[in-house]
């Protein structure tokens, strides 16, 4: 609450409409950033479930490669 005390005392009076463009201009920053960041955190999920399955797969690939070579 300080902090904005001091803003509005060294604000000039007329930069209120200013400020408010900015606030809201910050939030929609912020919404599209948290979309974003919600988008990415998805993707990475599915690339670790991806990247679980390939190593699932070369383990299991590798193993029959050493029954193979028993035989």
């Amino acid at each position: 609450m300080g902090q904005l005390r001091d803003v509005e005392q060294s604000a000039p009076a007329d930069s209120a409409p200013a400020l408010r463009t900015e606030n809201a201009s910050l939030k929609r920053r912020l919404d599209q950033m948290t979309r974003e960041h919600s988008s990415l955190q998805e993707r990475l999920e599915g690339a670790r479930s991806n990247l679980r399955f390939a190593e699932k797969r070369i383990a299991d690939l590798e193993a029959q490669l050493l029954e193979q070579g028993k035989s």
